[in-house]
């Protein structure tokens, strides 16, 4: 059975809107017995395992449950940054608030809490405070924050080693710590207080009110046994606890393009609801007529960015295959540019884009006069299609892309917003850009952060690998560590000489024959006064093919074309630094733009630099 389309809808009853999407059943949605509610872990964990969360959500309204997903206040599509104070009380207020809204929305009996790390400890803490929640299931869920934040600690320790590079003093940004008692990892910051809130906060010393919470299904991390004292917390409350096998959690957490649903996870905690539910004759009087439910939900939010207001708008873009999600971000008070910015995913993060990002650059720049769209294609995010394509790579490359690209454009056209469109990514979502800035006459920019390719060829994995992996010792290391597969580096030792050997011989044709592919493009642009930005990190492989053509030497051929480096060697700009920098790039060149083409209703404003 095919669930309806997610509604969006947005919370807001503290300082910050929760934004979340509510999947509704589709056979008597006015019957509902018991709903529930998702909460996602912190950080990477959230990046990773979000398309195994939608997955869930679908899973679980296919078999008759309404299901809210949530972001929480500073992270995702929600208001404010995760780096705010008090982010644990904020994070609290919106369990609470999202178990009440599904409660009078659904007309449920009964709700359900699904908790991931720290998502399931702060259902516990919501639930001390009053939260109307009946069930909860909780997934690698430790008893402490101390622990969650200690784990972030060493997963921080363990990265610092891999971002320094050769450009960790470009230009005037320096490398700089985060500020004292800051908590960083894969990206993502927590304060000071938000750090030291967690490190308080223990289960144990809740006080869970007795007879609330009737049942709890604890899930062990791969083999990780569930926490004793997060069992007894719920023992001695009168809950009946059972404890069972969480396969899968870790290939939940694998990177984005990779990470895949733990499907046998998702039919135990099926089998696990069913057992409870009531019988129709047993379900309250409001939850037996759909007259009963709540349907209003506000489509649009407002947020302040400094002293400028802004709203947000969740929109789709319907195609053969489903529809393409999108969250459009634009000014309240004033006239916007006639440009709109549009931010592509990177690789197959969902549109809130590589460490936030794009929720960030989206917003400053909407509260600028700028209106910007961060977009989700095909199989991400919340876009409509398979996801599991993605493990093989080059499924990131189909022209199919680019042409989702444009029904966005389309889309934006329809609705009066802007007539001309930037495009923007990193990694595949540069690659579209720049294929979008070659193909539709409505795209006047690409901006590019650390592309891997602007033309998709299998040889190219290859011999990236062979020089990134065969001829480097670190990598033998790995091998022998085990961290690496043998079986892989032989298979690489054996094909990849022939592929790099063919793939030099093709390249060196090109130049003697004039026929290079990119320089080509590159004319194609310059001839239609459209530029391009490219903002490399360290030890990125495209820059370093630049550097071995000599394209470099050549870059005054192309007036219409930028060159920025950015500090540390991270593909994803985990380091805080690395993305202030991005962020820093990408104001600039979106300035250029606005003042090299200004429209008459922008007045030729610029977007100015971030802080």
């Amino acid at each position: 059975m095919n669930a309806p389309p997610a509604t969006p809808i947005y919370m807001r009853d503290g300082a910050d809107p929760v934004f979340g999407l509510l999947h509704m059943p589709a056979d008597d949605p006015g019957r509902i017995a018991t709903a529930v509610l998702i909460c996602p872990p912190f950080g990477w964990d959230d990046i990773c395992s979000y398309r195994s969360r939608r997955d869930w959500a679908e899973d679980l309204t296919a078999a008759g449950y309404a299901v809210l997903r949530i972001d929480l206040p500073g992270t995702g599509d929600s208001g404010g940054s995760a780096s705010d104070p008090a982010r644990l009380p904020a994070w609290t207020a919106a369990v609470t608030s999202a178990a009440s809204r599904l409660r009078l929305t659904t007309g449920c009996s009964r709700v359900a809490a699904i908790g991931i790390s720290l998502g399931g400890l702060v259902i516990c803490r919501a639930i001390a405070e009053g939260a109307p929640i009946d069930e909860v299931v909780l997934w690698g869920v430790p008893s402490r924050g101390h622990s969650f934040v200690r784990e972030l600690r060493v997963f921080a320790h363990l990265e610092d080693s891999k971002f320094d590079g050769p450009n960790d003093t470009v230009g005037e940004l320096e490398s700089s710590p985060l500020p004292d008692g800051y908590t960083g990892a894969g990206g993502f910051v927590l304060s000071t207080q938000t750090t030291q809130a967690l490190d308080e906060l223990d289960v144990s010393t809740l006080t869970l009110p007795p007879d609330l919470v009737s049942r709890a299904l604890l899930l062990e991390r791969d083999g990780i046994a569930v926490d004793a004292r997060l069992r007894a917390s719920f023992e001695q409350v009168g809950a009946t606890v059972t404890v069972a096998d969480g396969t899968g959690y870790g290939a939940m957490m694998a990177k984005p393009h990779l990470a895949r649903p733990p499907l046998a996870v998702f039919a135990l905690v099926k089998s696990w609801l069913q057992q409870s539910l009531p019988s129709a004759t047993e379900l309250p009087e409001e939850a037996t007529g759909s007259d009963h439910l709540d349907t209003g939900h506000p489509t649009t939010i407002e947020l302040t960015v400094g002293d400028t207001r802004i709203h947000e708008t969740p929109l789709t873009v319907e195609q053969p295959f489903g529809d393409l999600f999108g969250v459009l971000a634009e000014p309240v008070d004033g006239p916007s540019a006639d440009i709109c910015v549009v931010l592509l995913n990177a690789g197959a993060i969902r549109r809130v884009g590589p460490n936030r990002m794009w929720v960030e650059a989206a917003r400053r720049w909407a509260a600028l006069g700028v209106p910007t769209l961060r977009l989700d294609l095909e199989g991400i995010g919340d876009a409509d299609g398979d996801s599991s394509r993605f493990s093989e790579l080059a499924e990131l490359y189909v022209p199919e892309r680019v042409d989702q690209v444009g029904a966005a454009l389309d889309a934006l056209e329809a609705r009066g917003v802007g007539s001309r469109y930037v495009l923007a990514g990193l990694c595949s979502g540069a690659h579209w850009s720049f294929h979008g800035a070659l193909e539709d006459k409505r795209v006047p920019a690409a901006l590019m952060l650390n592309p891997r390719t602007l033309f998709w060829n299998p040889s190219q994995q290859i011999a990236r690998d062979f020089r990134r992996g065969l001829l480097r010792r670190s990598a033998w290391r790995r091998a022998l560590r085990g961290e690496v597969p043998l079986a892989w580096m032989f298979a690489l030792a054996v094909r990849a000489p022939f592929v790099v050997v063919r793939r030099e011989l093709t390249r060196w044709y090109t130049r003697r024959s004039g026929k290079d592919e990119l320089d080509q493009a590159l004319d194609r642009l310059l001839g239609t006064n459209k530029s391009v930005h490219f903002i490399f990190s360290g030890n990125e492989p495209l820059y370093e093919e630049f550097k071995l053509e000599g394209r470099l030497g050549r870059m005054n051929r192309w007036p219409n074309v930028s060159l920025e480096l950015i500090p540390k060697q991270d593909h994803t700009l985990r380091p805080i630094e690395a993305q202030r920098a991005a962020h820093q790039a990408l104001d600039r060149a979106l300035d250029d733009e606005l003042r090299r083409t200004p429209a008459p209703s922008s007045s030729g404003s610029s977007v100015g630099v971030v802080d």
